[in-house]
């Protein structure tokens, strides 16, 4: 059985001994939503809970999803509980190729290939999500590879990739999409506290881009020179003021900490990740595509490897 696991949740204790990591995830195979359980070394997904979609993309909060079914968009919550709930956020229109939440969960960025769209939509004060405003995303003419958005949903970045070169975009209301700077090959995307992490797979660089409105300013943060080649993931490990980049030319992930600006010891890989996939709200990171068997995670406060095992099925 496949699994691509997009999300992991976290439970609170309800005794006196710890419980297991309790989370769920995503299988785009079978198209369920499955309750997950961490032991000390292994992952395993256990019954579904939710069933029957064509997409999902769950939200950094590991609680809420947003699931595209027969033409209609849902949004999914209290994925932690009993039962979750269903509430339909749009009931037709074309088809959404991608879509991204702000980190705070706040806001969501939809694109909408047939229409050449890009629909950006936040959550008012009522809890409830609207649609905020729309851009037509027709004169970017390269394929949209990854998706940014701000809590705000104020603007929305894109990174794009053409036969030969990639490109960095930003959109906000009323404007034709704005190019920020060339890339080599597009990659992953983050906006986190005002500030707008890429990756260029093209030129084995993660960089951190702010001030586009008034004073450019990029920062390159992890190059080759550190040892990266081919940056498929990173992730930023806020507390902890770190930025943690999967190195699949060298096997490796690399962490770099931020107030020093100092790599620490790489992490040793016996296989290239193929993303740096960060899954709920604490610092597990799945390294392996939905191939994978079994599938590796990445603890990063315990610094080690866990592996992720095949589900138990819906008996």
């Amino acid at each position: 059985m496949r699994f691509l696991p997009v999300s992991f949740l976290f439970a609170c204790a309800i005794t006196a001994q710890p419980l297991p990591m309790a989370g769920v995830l995503v299988d785009h195979v079978s198209r369920t939503i499955r309750l997950v359980v961490a032991q000390e070394d292994t992952v395993s997904a256990g019954r579904a809970r939710v069933r029957e979609f064509d997409a999902a993309w769950v939200a950094p909060d590991g609680s809420t999803a947003l699931l595209a079914k027969s033409g209609a968009l849902h949004l999914v919550r209290r994925l932690d509980g009993t039962i979750p709930v269903w509430r339909e956020l749009r009931d037709s229109g074309a088809a959404v190729a991608r879509a991204s939440w702000s980190s705070d969960s706040s806001a969501l960025a939809l694109y909408v290939p047939g229409e050449q769209k890009l629909e950006l939509w936040k959550k008012s004060a009522q809890g409830e999500f609207r649609r905020a405003w729309e851009a037509d995303v027709a004169a970017v003419g390269e394929r949209i590879v990854s998706i940014a958005i701000g809590p705000q949903a104020a603007e929305a970045f894109l990174a794009t990739q053409g036969r030969g070169s990639g490109t960095l975009w930003i959109v906000k209301e009323n404007q034709q999409p704005r190019m920020l700077m060339p890339l080599e090959k597009a990659g992953e995307m983050q906006f986190v506290d005002g500030a707008l992490y890429v990756a260029d797979r093209g030129r084995n660089e993660v960089l951190r881009y702010t001030g586009w409105d008034a004073m450019p300013r990029v920062d390159t943060l992890v190059t080759a020179g550190h040892g990266l080649a081919d940056p498929v993931g990173f992730a930023l490990l806020e507390e902890e003021k770190k930025l943690v980049v999967a190195s699949a030319g060298t096997s490796q992930l690399l962490v770099l900490d931020l107030r020093s600006n100092q790599l620490g010891e790489p992490v040793v890989l016996e296989a290239p990740p193929a993303k740096l996939e960060r899954l709920g709200t604490a610092p597990l990171f799945l390294l392996d595509a939905a191939s994978a068997a079994p599938a590796r995670l990445f603890d990063a406060s315990a610094q080690k490897l866990l592996a992720m095992s095949g589900g138990a099925g819906d008996e």
